[in-house]
């Protein structure tokens, strides 16, 4: 069932006004499962009803005005929880499910399904903006979750205890803001950040920062420059340093087998490298312009991407590209799987965008056109520069899918899309978050395209 709430109505401070979340970073999101308006009906069209779902009811959550912690920071403004905090998770067991979600000055955990109206917690900073966020599954007793600013600030953060520490405080190791940020998989400690400056970093929650780094000797097969911290301060953060880009990184991804990472950046590049050996793979470009989200296909066989080209590409592993995806009229902000209708050769994934739609896509490759593939007139020099780096080609030599499903269904620019289960749930930029109910849909089979 899909509930919308209106997010960024929450709390009666200035900053949660709509026009100040247009100003701040994209919404993000982030479930947890232990063991998100106007509220609006934007044409449900029977197509869409079909294969995405409508919303039942509507609905909005408030931030609760008791249980405020007692708080001297000068970046912190507040930590407020709901009132039976302690006795809403014991009943709910452990098997509960929730979300978190950054907006604006805001970082807030709700009930994923919003039998409590208000927020279970919200934090409120002074002055700085929530750029990005997640959330540690491993840690369920604390949900250790660690927030990026544009300040370049770092936070590991537990909602259910509202401790916190922070990292790169007053620039130690990054003078640029956090893009993004994810956990290691498998670790309870080390995270991956991404910069505005291009470089990406892994930290462990439990070191002290470093100001002191030196470049690392690396062979040809690491394919850019790694620095680490010196002998004496192993002990410190950061662990390693890549310097990737000199423009802002916009989304890193983990390959299900927890090997691989795709990280996208604004200069038009995917890349994907092996984490564990710290050696890059493949460097895949763009139609034109910047990067801006991706998403591996659940057997990581692909990954998608989206951007400022208005397209969605299709690339296999190891660089090829399968094809693209033509459906959207602005800057695609986020794709993402849908795990539950994947099988071994079909696949189906969907797209949101500035332009306020969402586009549903299936796609299998044995039955894509296969373009004849000759010697690209459109390559950028500036970026082959190794033989893993793979030339843009043009239209014609690529194959194109259009979705089976497009519809506008927010008011405002679209930022976020993710698969439940039991939903589909969207957000757009000024925090209105929107649950979809799954309709019961077979899977596509091969030819059905």
């Amino acid at each position: 069932m899909f509930i919308p709430s209106k997010i960024g109505s929450a709390g009666s401070s200035a900053q949660n006004s709509s026009t100040a979340l247009a100003n701040a970073p994209p919404t993000g999101i982030t479930f947890a499962d232990t063991a998100i308006g106007d509220g609006s009906t934007d044409g449900n069209s029977g197509e869409k009803e079909k294969f995405f779902g409508k919303m039942r009811r509507k609905t909005s959550f408030y931030i609760p005005n008791s249980n405020t912690k007692a708080n001297t920071s000068t970046f912190v403004n507040k930590i407020v929880t709901y009132d039976n905090l302690a006795l809403f998770l014991t009943s709910r067991g452990p098997e509960a499910h929730y979300f978190f979600i950054n907006i604006g000055r805001q970082f807030l955990w709700a009930d994923y399904t919003l039998e409590t109206k208000p927020a279970l917690s919200c934090l409120q900073l002074k002055e700085a903006f929530v750029t990005c966020h997640d959330v540690n599954p491993l840690t369920r007793e604390n949900m250790d979750t660690v927030l990026g600013f544009n300040t370049g600030d770092i936070m590991i953060y537990s909602p259910i205890s509202g401790k916190y520490d922070r990292k790169n405080k007053q620039f130690v190791i990054s003078k640029s803001a956090v893009t993004c940020i994810k956990w290691m998989p498998g670790s309870e400690s080390l995270f991956m950040v991404g910069f505005a400056d291009g470089a990406v970093m892994i930290l462990d929650k439990d070191r002290e920062d470093s100001s002191t780094v030196v470049p690392l000797s690396s062979d040809e097969s690491s394919g850019f420059p790694i620095y680490k911290p010196p002998k004496g301060a192993h002990k410190h953060n950061p662990i390693s340093q890549w310097q990737l880009s000199k423009r802002p990184i916009t989304s890193i991804q983990f390959s299900p087998d927890s090997v691989h990472v795709a990280i996208t950046s604004s200069d038009g590049c995917l890349r994907i490298l092996d984490h564990t050996t710290e050696r890059l793979l493949d460097t895949c470009s763009s139609y034109f312009g910047g990067l801006i989200c991706c998403a591996w296909s659940p057997d990581g066989k692909y990954v998608v991407t989206g951007g400022e080209d208005d397209l969605v590409t299709i690339w296999a592993f190891g660089g090829r590209i399968v094809a693209r995806c033509q459906g959207h009229s602005s800057w695609v902000t986020s794709v993402a799987f849908d795990p539950y209708n994947c099988t071994e050769r079909s696949y189906r994934f969907a797209s949101v965008s500035d332009d306020t739609r969402i586009c549903m896509w299936d796609f299998s490759a044995s039955s894509l056109h296969k373009p004849r593939v000759r010697k690209s007139r459109y390559v950028d020099s500036d970026k082959v520069a190794t033989n893993n780096v793979h030339p843009v080609l043009s239209k014609k030599q690529v194959a194109i899918l259009e979705p089976f499903m497009t519809q506008s269904i927010h008011t405002e620019p679209l930022h976020f899309i993710a698969f439940r289960e039991d939903s589909v749930v969207t957000a757009d930029r000024i925090g209105v978050v929107k649950f979809w109910s799954r309709p019961k849909v077979d899977i596509l089979e091969d030819g059905d395209m």
